[in-house]
């Protein structure tokens, strides 16, 4: 038998003390108070008598159709692939109903299906009346964002075997077996004992004593005044919810890769137009700074120029180097012979007067200040070579 599905579902626990399955189940009901404490849509009720809208809130716009306004039916259709049951249900609903137009709700467990239907020419949603506009109605079926609903469903599942649920109006007569509501009858007035044993001889697996249990239960243990806040739900089986939503998971997985192929083109050909847009920036920059490197390639060459002039001009004129040689040479050893200047370094040849006394001429050049390492040269036959070179810091003016 399936459990209440508003309640929490026992599952073993896992031996280590703690139970995944219990502590999600504990949370689902949580949030599905949560939402229900919260919740601020209207639900109406209709049966033979009328119209009524019930108290309290609900997540959902409800139309509820009463029982004895529905037939029912049930049917397994394990023979048939688990993604077409839906459509088979759907093809069966013309057979089993006389009505031209049809309203219907099905519920499954495993593979039987669980399906009231209704005259909608005699249901007809009204949206004012669950606070909507009047405009959401149409002529081809219940307006969107409205659930419409059998009044069963909204009732906690029984006990299996053959019970009585009293309804908003009326009674529901009904057999179960293994969580499936096999039959259903309703019945204006609360049946008697011939009745339940006239219902139940039409199921041979009926016990005698849940006739007898369900005939002596004077009032319904069910109050009609109040529903559920969800409906029935099919227990959860994961293999057959893949093999329903195989269509649905092909195409999100699909939708999934191409979502992530789109964010990998889109990445790339961002960076391929940042990687342009940087290099026509960089173009831009460089022809922008041609001008200036070429500026600043010409400035070192005139540093390099002028610091070559520097060193020149820094060096005094050979003119003013004889005369301070001739005025510190001795009177007989001015005439010069030969004179050979280069950079600094100054190789002369006096006249052969300067022979005569060559130290007294190379202490005199030592004493002058422009002059640095005077020394003797070679011996030459028309006069004294000396050598000697020239200090810039003393001839700096």
């Amino acid at each position: 038998m399936n459990a209440d599905p508003s309640q929490p579902v026992a599952v073993p626990s896992t031996g280590d003390g703690f139970d995944p399955s219990r502590t999600l189940a504990r949370l689902g009901d949580a949030l599905r108070r949560l939402r229900h404490r919260f919740a601020r849509r209207r639900s109406a009720i209709q049966t033979r008598d009328g119209i009524a809208v019930l108290d309290g809130n609900s997540t959902h716009s409800r139309w509820i159709v009463a029982r004895s306004l529905c037939m029912y039916r049930s049917e397994d259709f394990a023979n048939i692939p688990r993604n077409r049951r839906e459509a088979a249900v759907a093809l069966r609903i013309p057979v089993w109903s006389p009505f031209e137009r049809v309203g219907h709700h099905c519920a499954w467990s495993g593979s039987t299906a669980m399906v009231w239907f209704w005259d909608e020419a005699v249901v007809q949603v009204d949206p004012t009346r669950l606070g909507l506009p009047a405009e959401d109605a149409t002529d081809s079926g219940p307006p969107p964002g409205i659930r419409t609903l059998p009044e069963t469903v909204l009732y906690p599942k029984p006990a299996d075997g053959v019970q009585v649920q009293a309804c908003r109006e009326g009674f529901d007569l009904q057999y179960w077996r293994d969580g499936v509501l096999v039959d259903s009858l309703w019945l204006a007035e609360r049946p008697d004992a011939p009745r339940l044993h006239a219902f139940a001889a039409q199921h041979a697996d009926v016990d005698e004593t849940d006739v007898a249990g369900a005939a002596a239960v004077d009032a319904p243990r069910i109050s009609p005044a109040t529903f559920a806040p969800d409906p029935w739900v099919s227990p959860f089986q994961p293999r057959a919810w893949l093999l329903a939503n195989e269509r649905a998971l092909a195409v999100a997985a699909l939708t999934v890769v191409a979502a992530v192929a789109a964010f990998q083109e889109a990445r790339f050909w961002r960076y391929h137009l940042a990687h342009a847009s940087d290099s026509a920036e960089f173009d831009r920059i460089d022809q922008q700074l041609d001008p200036i490197l070429e500026a600043r390639n010409e400035l070192d060459a005139l540093n390099r120029e002028n610091a070559f002039l520097a060193r020149i001009m820094n060096q005094p004129s050979q003119a003013e180097v004889m005369v301070r040689m001739d005025q510190a040479l001795p009177s007989r050893a001015t005439q010069f012979r030969a004179w050979r200047y280069q950079q600094g370094d100054l190789t002369v040849v006096l006249s052969d007067h300067a022979n005569r006394d060559p130290v007294a001429v190379i202490a005199s050049l030592q004493a002058e200040k422009w002059f640095a390492d005077a020394r003797p040269g070679r011996t030459a036959p028309d006069g004294l070579e000396v050598s000697l070179r020239i200090d810039p810091e003393a001839s700096r003016p």
